[in-house]
């Protein structure tokens, strides 16, 4: 009696306190990967220049060719610095959606696994003994 309560015990943890903890588990991971790619920080500052990498105008505008050109010199700079910020985080908004994506894709097949595993290893077990026992 003692061996079918241990039995009952386990499949009433597993099917029971253990799926809601996988469940909060899952969400936490989820949550987990969102912070760690930052993808809210990604897009808010999409249009910021790469590691707030640029130049300053100079402080007094003349209509000389030179201070023309520096300033021209600068928008360009600062316009390449911002489309350079904007690649780099395209790239990794892209592969933080990815990772969430493939996460939420293996959660389902994760959760067959976890429902089916009592039976997969009675199923191994007896399978083994047929091995053992029949061949």
């Amino acid at each position: 009696m003692n061996f079918l309560g241990t039995i009952f015990g386990y499949l009433k943890w597993h099917y029971g306190k253990a799926l809601f903890a996988t469940f909060a588990l899952w969400r936490n991971l989820l949550f987990f990967l969102l912070r760690f790619f930052s993808l809210k920080s990604l897009l808010t500052n999409f249009f910021a220049p790469w590691r707030k990498l640029t130049e300053s105008y100079p402080a007094k505008f003349n209509l000389d060719s030179g201070t023309l050109i520096k300033y021209v010199n600068t928008f360009i700079i600062n316009t390449i610095m911002r489309i350079s910020g904007m690649v780099f985080r395209t790239f990794a908004i892209l592969v933080g959606l990815v990772c969430c994506f493939c996460f939420i894709l293996i959660m389902p097949l994760a959760l067959a696994f976890w429902l089916a595993l009592p039976i997969l290893i009675v199923w191994s077990i007896l399978f083994g003994l047929v091995l053992i026992f029949f061949s």
